[in-house]
């Protein structure tokens, strides 16, 4: 039986490998997975690896297959290590932060990074993939979307002459496309909230909001849905 998983691993492990796009952070070589595995890592490059696999639906899928073959979990990976390994899964399955980082030129929004996909023309496309074509910057605005569960969010940015920007927020469900109603939207600045909102309309625009750090949150009546991190400089 552990040979017959052992083989699986490495023909999931195979084909992901070969699916993998060509990318300026490079995924995790099978010997850094193996060391990760293993718990043979500094804390540094733990921490690095661990960010990775939060960040990267390809490398994370892959990790966690190995991570739910419990047969061979139970009789090779030391107890602490699996815990650390049952904790990146929940972490990942419950994870709701949409991270942007972005520039604000005079006429230009310049992309640093982002965990959601960004909206080119029709076509979704991940962060890591706009690096290796070395695409950076949109011109007045950008969007970007994330699932989160049941819901998928989308987030626009509209340039405002390289001081201040618009930000709109469209909550829609996942699977249908429709827009979801009568959540609030809130801006927050630190532990000071700016703004809140529902989006009876189907979405909410936030007006001439400055550079800086901020965080908007997506909730119904009885709990929060989604997270927002964005961080805009010049």
């Amino acid at each position: 039986m552990q040979n017959k998983l052992e083989r699986l691993i490495k023909i999931v492990y195979k084909k992901w490998k070969s699916d993998q796009p060509q990318i300026l952070q490079p995924h995790p070589d099978e010997e850094t997975l193996v060391s990760f595995w293993e718990g043979k890592l500094s804390s540094q490059e733990y921490g690095q690896i661990r960010s990775h696999l939060i960040n990267c639906d390809s490398c994370m899928e892959a990790f966690v297959i190995q991570a739910r073959l419990k047969e061979i979990e139970e009789k090779t990976i030391p107890a602490e290590l699996l815990e650390r390994v049952k904790n990146l899964v929940r972490q990942r399955d419950t994870f709701l932060v949409l991270e942007i980082f972005l520039r604000l030129k005079e006429k230009v929004l310049e992309l640093v990074n982002t965990t959601g996909d960004i909206l080119v023309g029709q076509e979704l496309m991940p962060a890591p993939i706009l690096r290796s074509r070395k695409i950076k910057d949109f011109k007045d605005e950008i969007t970007i979307l994330k699932d989160f569960k049941d819901i998928r969010v989308e987030v626009k940015i509209e340039n405002k002459g390289g001081q201040s920007f618009d930000l709109t927020v469209i909550v829609k469900e996942k699977y249908t496309s429709q827009i979801i109603k009568d959540l609030r939207v809130t801006l927050l600045k630190g532990d000071l909230e700016l703004e809140s909102y529902l989006n009876d309309l189907g979405k909410v625009t936030f007006e001439h909001v400055l550079l800086g750090k901020y965080t908007i949150e997506i909730s119904n009546v009885e709990n929060k849905l989604a997270s927002i991190l964005l961080d805009i400089k010049t």
